[in-house]
């Protein structure tokens, strides 16, 4: 069993946003994993230059700010951007480079009893505190390579050492993460236009599949049309022609008059359907020339007998280039519908127009009781009418000899009660008039 197109849209639809939440998530998750990993690595770095500091300083036998900058710009190659020693009173003693002062350090918790860390920039940044000790716990061995509070010798006993630690690898791994989830969100972004460029690809294929279908039983039914019109029409002929000589040998007062009025009438009826039919059957050649096109409407009018026609042309064009007596024989069948739409006394308005875009609009608007919902473009099927008599062919007529003029004719409902059909034709190419 083939499987629909419509299945196979929604399939590849969730397929493809299935894959792009893969692709999003993937980048969200591998950057969520560099955030820990580039804290692991600064962390690590600030540690080194923690150790490498103290002994420095130690080295040094004092401190003072002079050997702080000392051990400052030896360690800056290393990322230490800041440094800071304060006595127990929290007074600064020495202080050497530039603090991160907008920075929003986040807690990375306490490094063994008496450090503690923190960090900044997605975890590239780091602000180590090692505090001095209190007491016998000063003692306790460190916790992961924390530092361990400095010896009574050491010239940092009793003091606090804060550094303000860059990572460049930190950085990088952040980068690096950062475009991997750029990458994946203009993946997924890529994969759903993909997805909806060939959603539009299969819904105008299918369309176009529908439309070929419908071409292909309206030209099997023209086929079968014209055969039955021609095959039909001259035994209509013959029988109309011999009712009508019945009717004249008859007496007004004849008991079989009336059943032959009966069979003349609906005779007459077959041969406009037959007539219809035909018309319908074959393909006719638009033919286009400068015309009037309210001279049109105004033949198709007297036609009809247009008392109860009002026409409004206060901006219809002087001339258009149409097929007069085709576009005339659509005209009459919308006036015709549109009487026989309305109640008996209710005016027709019909109304010839320029477009915005310089076509030619006429519309014809009934006083009945409108369109149902869904009929707008039904009616213009072949054999698809509401009315007891109708041949259900007109309005199929009338848009074929619109298209074939290049326009369009459509169905809509007014505002204010009853049908609408306009006609639409496009604006003269250039060179024409």
């Amino acid at each position: 069993m083939k499987p629909s197109p419509v299945y196979l849209r929604w399939g590849l639809l969730i397929s493809s946003a299935a894959m792009a939440a893969v692709l999003v998530g993937a980048g969200l998750w591998v950057r969520s994993g560099v955030s820990q990993s580039a804290s692991t690595v600064t962390q690590g770095q600030a540690l080194g230059i923690a150790f490498t500091a103290r002994r420095a300083i130690r080295s040094a036998g004092q401190i003072n700010p002079q050997i702080l900058r000392e051990v400052f710009d030896e360690l800056v190659p290393q990322g230490l951007h800041y440094a800071e020693v304060r006595g127990s009173d929290q007074a600064v003693i020495a202080a050497a480079g530039h603090p991160a002062t907008e920075i929003k350090w986040s807690d990375g918790g306490h490094l063994g009893p008496s450090a503690s860390i923190g960090f900044g920039q997605g975890g590239s940044l780091a602000r180590l505190v090692i505090r001095p000790s209190d007491g016998p716990a000063a003692a306790a061995p460190g916790q992961h390579g924390a530092p361990l509070p400095p010896s009574a010798d050491h010239p940092l006993f009793g003091k606090q050492l804060l550094l303000e630690v860059s990572s460049a690898a930190a950085r990088d791994l952040a980068w690096r993460a950062n475009v991997t989830l750029v990458v994946s969100l203009l993946a997924a972004l890529v994969l759903m236009g993909l997805c909806a460029v060939f959603w539009r690809i299969s819904r105008n294929a299918e369309k176009a599949s529908v439309q070929l279908e419908h071409d292909r039983q309206l030209k099997v039914l023209g086929q079968m049309s014209a055969v039955l019109g021609h095959e039909i029409k001259n035994p209509l002929a013959s029988l109309k022609g011999h009712v009508q000589l019945l009717l004249e040998k008859l007496p007004p007062d004849h008991a079989g008059r009336r059943g032959a009025e009966v069979v003349l009438r609906e005779t007459v009826r077959l041969e406009e359907l037959s007539r219809q039919v035909l018309e319908f059957a074959r393909t006719g050649v638009i033919t286009c020339a400068p015309m009037d096109p309210v001279g049109v409407v105004r033949a198709a009018m007297e036609t009809l007998g247009g008392e109860d026609i009002q026409l409004q042309v206060s901006s219809a064009p002087a001339s258009w280039r149409l097929d007069a007596a085709r576009m005339e024989e659509v005209l009459v069948n919308l006036l015709r519908n549109a009487r026989d739409a309305s109640p008996t006394g209710q005016p027709i308005d019909v109304r010839v127009d320029v477009q915005s875009d310089h076509g030619l609009l006429i519309e014809v608007r009934d006083r009945g009781e409108g369109l149902t919902p869904g009929e707008e473009e039904r009616v213009f099927e072949p054999f698809y009418t509401r009315r007891v008599k109708g041949t259900g062919l007109g309005l199929a007529l009338a848009r074929r000899i619109v298209e074939g003029h290049g326009g369009t004719i459509t169905a809509r409902n007014h505002s204010d009660g009853g049908a609408v059909f306009s006609v639409r034709l496009p604006p003269p190419r250039q060179g024409e008039s």
